[in-house]
């Protein structure tokens, strides 16, 4: 593009903006975005467009309903948008708002300041260029595909299943633990409910959002309609109550479970408090976007723009800690999205409830346990907090109430005489009474805990974004109800009767946890895309007592598991060597094999020695369950956010190489340690400027964080979800406040196996060896390592041995770097008073993270992803499973508490019988936890395979893939996701 085209292309830009202000002035649907009497919104706000040269300032102001454009800058903008040159935006200016926030990951465009303005700014841009909704067909979730069997094609899974006619652990009742004999073929409830949620298209869903909004319209935030200040934990529980008292009660045809998290059959709630406003500039267009499409209608895209958004755009999370915190430093770190990022902007949901708690006691005895507290409290916080508690298991009890009634309404609409609507009849009789009892009463049946459990997970998630919210040890909470179900059994045929309904009834809640899909923007899906809303479910184990855990209800999980082979819940199994058989271990594998990935493998004993190295009695130690991915929490008494943020530690070397400048970035964002050519003669002052620049992003991020808690502190208290945990009642605290019993903060640490490699690729070629120096690595990664000269440095870097060759002086530096992340973290406390614990797994952004970064010296190129989670990079030559099994065994365990993700991708040798497979997958999983190692990941899904799920999706919507930590349709996955995944090592058994 010539100079002339450049300047032509910005005065169209000026043109365009004037033309918007124009149209606000003559259409009143359009002048109803920036002044809507019917809501009393008038949106007054100050813009701010310029190029980072100075070349271009332009500025729109909106106040009291006009919009006007002037030339210059302005005092104190909402939002800054910058151009990395004219060029650049005489390039974009005309692209689409989503094509748009798609250059933000490019950096040639950026923002500062209020994420909400930026996002409404570019949905009225998309009104501009003729942006609707396309091919909605009405309230009801799409059919998208015909609903046959998903396991029944040619290209589907092909289950083998042992059979182990002895019982084993602490099974009481399954004469075949295994329960090879059963499939999804007998039954066939479960199996019409699979596909048809197979066939759907997931669908926007407002309830909760209006609701939110409208209480808040009518009885305030800040203050009440008497300009009285009010308090955060009150409010909370008050907009909580309203929220179950007026969601719809929903019992799906054929379920057996009542409830929903969302007003539709598959739905995504959206959370305007957090970050619900980022798909503002998609309502028009995300029915139609080519990753992931959702379904919205034209009133309830109207709903989010006129009703919802614009009430939360400075009342989100994210913008009340920077209006708090005076945009601090560390904010606008993470907003630049390669250096950490910060889950508390979503939710602090990554927990596990005390669901035990609730079946076993029942809400209504923690509610008056909350009464009497209030009135012995003195202090009038505490008061107010125990009135919290009262106020928001009111409407858990009073939805549950309208479940009750809904099952009898429906009853009242079948024909008793018709024989299929009879038996429906019948169950939802028992439905209704079922929910009449629970949770508000202690359960007496399986049945009974599950909708108890269920109920109180939809209306947590009324409270809580649907972010990681975990089940916890479902094994351990149905195992008692079990035995007293089948205690009742007169004979064989009984027991076998009970044995399928009990199936059945875990496969059904399997199912409504499947009932939504978290909210993610395009940019999103394209950046870190991928994952659920990973309701993570963890069997297995010691208990308490430290004796075996594994029971009926653990085979019963696992089997239910592999016939479903869904994404959620996230599988994790616990295994403790030594007290759980062998034979458990073998059934864990087979599940594997079977569904291609799941469940994730714990070495029970190192992460219960890790949880007690942190402070934690043995006996709650034992009581953890996974969360999110893979993170331990100890269940109902641990409020650790596991995931509160995910550090990219390639950053700091690319800042360190660049004298604290960060290229694909083009901006400066790191210290200035020193001139790369001459400030470092030995690797040991290299090494330490390396660390110098990951300590300032641990520090920014670690404040960074206790700002957005300090920020929830005020905008989103959680009473329902504090009176569900042991320690709020008794300290009489939030759980925001500091209320529970274990007050950590997880850390995810991102791609350190890129790191080792790169230091060891600098320690031995420039400083030891001295084949190589500064000046032409440099120059290699200038040049992505592809051109003649830079080849020949590749060529050299891949001589170097790696991190997970086993050789000695490749893990030196990474247990270096461990016990330094771990000091840096530990060393600090959060906002509740709590430490950060240290985990190693990437979920998806060693993808993201790598998209955005540049070649490195480890020989990786630029935007490619780092290496997952803890796990060695793709080998160049051999199979160096063993070797990577020894290297990784061997780290320090205790200073990873927040759990390490070992993910390998094995594939069964063609030759081998069914039997000689699960010997070489048990065998590999034993000899990793006896040498220490924390946790197993499989893949088993070969590389061809994948690459034709990529060419053929519609054969593969089935796929499960482990990314790291987590499962995902591999169909669902970006591009650059599914080629990392189909890069990993493939060994083989032999």
């Amino acid at each position: 593009m010539n100079q002339l085209e450049i300047n032509e292309r910005i005065e169209k830009f000026k043109e365009s903006l004037n033309l918007l202000a124009m149209i606000f002035e003559t259409r009143r649907k359009m002048r109803k975005e920036i002044n809507n009497k019917e809501t009393g919104f008038i949106f007054n706000a100050k813009y701010q467009f310029n190029t980072r040269d100075g070349e271009v300032n332009i500025y729109l102001i909106f106040e009291n309903g006009k919009m006007t454009v002037h030339e210059g800058t302005i005092n104190d903008p909402n939002v800054t948008i910058y151009y990395k040159d004219k060029e650049t935006l005489a390039k974009l200016y005309d692209k689409s708002a989503e094509e748009s926030l798609n250059y933000l990951l490019t950096n040639e465009m950026g923002y500062t300041g209020n994420m909400s303005y930026l996002t409404k700014f570019s949905y009225i841009t998309s009104l501009l260029m003729g942006a609707k909704i396309k091919g909605y067909k009405g309230p009801e979730n799409r059919l998208m595909y015909p609903l046959e069997d998903i396991d029944k094609g040619k290209k589907s899974r092909k289950l083998k299943n042992e059979i182990l006619n002895r019982k084993i652990d602490n099974v009481q009742v399954l004469e075949d633990p295994y329960l090879g004999k059963y499939s999804l073929d007998d039954f066939p409830r479960l199996q019409y409910l699979k596909n048809r949620r197979f066939a759907l298209r997931p669908a926007i869903c407002v309830e909760r959002a209006k609701l939110l909004t409208e209480y808040h319209r009518k009885n305030g935030f800040e203050v009440d309609n008497s300009g009285n200040p009010i308090d955060p934990e009150l409010r909370q529980a008050k907009a909580v109550n309203h929220i179950l008292t007026n969601k719809k009660p929903i019992i799906h045809d054929k379920h057996l479970i009542a409830g929903s998290t969302t007003s539709k059959e598959v739905g995504i709630p959206i959370y305007p408090e957090f970050i619900g406003t980022a798909i503002w500039p998609e309502l028009k267009t995300i029915c139609d976007r080519e990753l992931n499409p959702n379904d919205i209608s034209p009133k309830d895209a109207d709903i989010l723009d006129f009703e919802v958004f614009p009430y939360w755009m400075d009342r989100n999370v994210r913008e009340y800690c920077r209006k708090k915190f005076n945009n601090p430093i560390s904010q606008q770190l993470e907003e630049r999205w390669v250096l950490y990022f910060m889950m508390k902007n979503n939710a602090v949901s990554h927990t596990v409830p005390g669901f035990p708690m609730v079946i076993n006691e029942g809400l209504e005895s923690i509610r008056n346990k909350a009464k009497e507290k209030e009135k012995e409290a003195v202090s009038e916080d505490k008061k107010t907090f125990y009135k919290s508690i009262q106020n928001a298991i009111d409407g858990v009890l009073e939805y549950a109430k309208h479940l009750s009634d809904e099952a009898l309404r429906i009853i009242d609409t079948l024909d008793p005489n018709d024989t299929e609507q009879s038996k429906r009849i019948e169950e939802l009789k028992e439905i209704s009474k079922i929910c009449a009892k629970v949770p508000a009463k202690p359960a007496e049946t399986l049945y009974e805990a599950v909708q108890s459990i269920w109920t109180t997970f939809v209306c947590l998630h009324c409270e809580n974004a649907n972010s990681a919210l975990s089940i916890g040890r479902l094994d351990q909470m149905l195992q008692p109800f079990f035995l007293k179900d089948i205690s009742k059994a007169k004979n064989e045929e009984e027991k076998e009767i009970i044995i399928k309904k009990t199936i059945e009834l875990v496969g059904s809640l399997f199912l409504r946890i499947n009932d939504h899909d978290p909210c993610i923007p395009n940019v999103g899906w394209k950046l870190f895309g991928g994952s659920s809303s990973d309701d993570t479910v963890t069997v297995g184990g010691v208990n308490q007592d430290g004796n075996n855990a594994v029971c009926d209800l653990t085979f019963i999980i696992l089997k239910v598991a592999e016939m479903h082979c869904m994404q959620d819940p996230n599988m994790n199994a616990r295994y403790y060597s030594g007290i759980n058989s062998k034979e458990y271990l073998r059934r864990l594998c087979e599940v594997n094999i079977n569904t291609g990935a799941s469940p994730a493998i714990h070495n029970d004993k190192t992460m219960i020695d890790a949880l007690v190295h942190q402070g934690i009695p043995i006996e709650d130690a034992r009581d953890w369950a996974a969360t999110g991915c893979v993170e331990p929490t100890i269940v109902g008494r641990h409020y650790g956010h596991t995931n509160c943020m995910m550090l990219n530690m390639v950053a700091p070397l690319e800042m360190t190489l660049n004298n604290g400048f960060f290229p694909t970035m083009g901006d400066k964002f790191g210290l200035e340690t020193g001139d790369v050519l001459t400030s470092f003669p030995t690797f040991e002052d290299f090494y330490n400027a390396y660390k110098t620049q990951l300590k300032y992003l641990i520090d920014n991020s670690i404040e960074f964080n206790n700002y957005l808690g300090i920020a929830h502190q005020y905008i989103h208290p959680t009473p329902l979800l504090s009176s569900m945990f042991n320690g709020p009642l008794e300290k009489g605290k939030d759980l925001i406040q500091g209320g529970a019993i274990y007050n950590t903060s997880g850390v995810a640490l991102v791609a350190l196996t890129d790191i080792v490699d790169s230091l060891l690729v600098i320690r031995d070629l420039i400083y030891k060896k001295k084949e190589l120096d500064f000046q032409t690595l440099m120059a290699a990664i200038e040049k992505n390592f592809e051109e003649d000269g830079a080849a020949d440095v590749l060529r050299k870097i891949q001589k170097v041995p790696k991190f997970g060759s086993d050789e000695p002086e490749t893990t030196e530096i990474a247990h270096d770097l461990i016990n330094f992340c771990y000091d840096a973290y530990l060393s600090q406390d959060n906002y509740r008073g709590g430490k950060y614990l240290v985990g190693y797994w990437s979920i998806s952004y060693h993808v993201g993270f790598g998209m955005l970064s540049g070649a490195l010296p480890s020989g990786r190129k630029k935007g490619k992803a780092f290496t997952h989670g803890l796990t060695p990079a793709p080998a160049l030559t051999g199979d160096q499973l063993l070797q990577n099994i020894h290297t990784i065994a061997s780290l320090d365990h205790l200073k990873m508490p927040n759990n390490a993700s070992f993910n390998v991708k094995v594939i069964p040798h063609p030759n081998d019988s069914h039997e000689e497979t699960l010997n070489y997958f048990t065998s590999y999983v034993q000899t990793f936890f006896d040498e220490g190692g924390m946790q197993w990941q499989f893949n088993v899904i070969t590389s061809d395979t994948l690459r034709d799920a990529m060419e053929n999706p519609d054969d593969y919507r089935w796929l499960i893939v482990r990314v790291s930590g987590y499962n995902a349709y591999f169909t669902k996955l970006n591009k650059d996701m599914q080629i990392e995944l189909i890069e990993r090592t493939e060994f083989q058994t032999r």
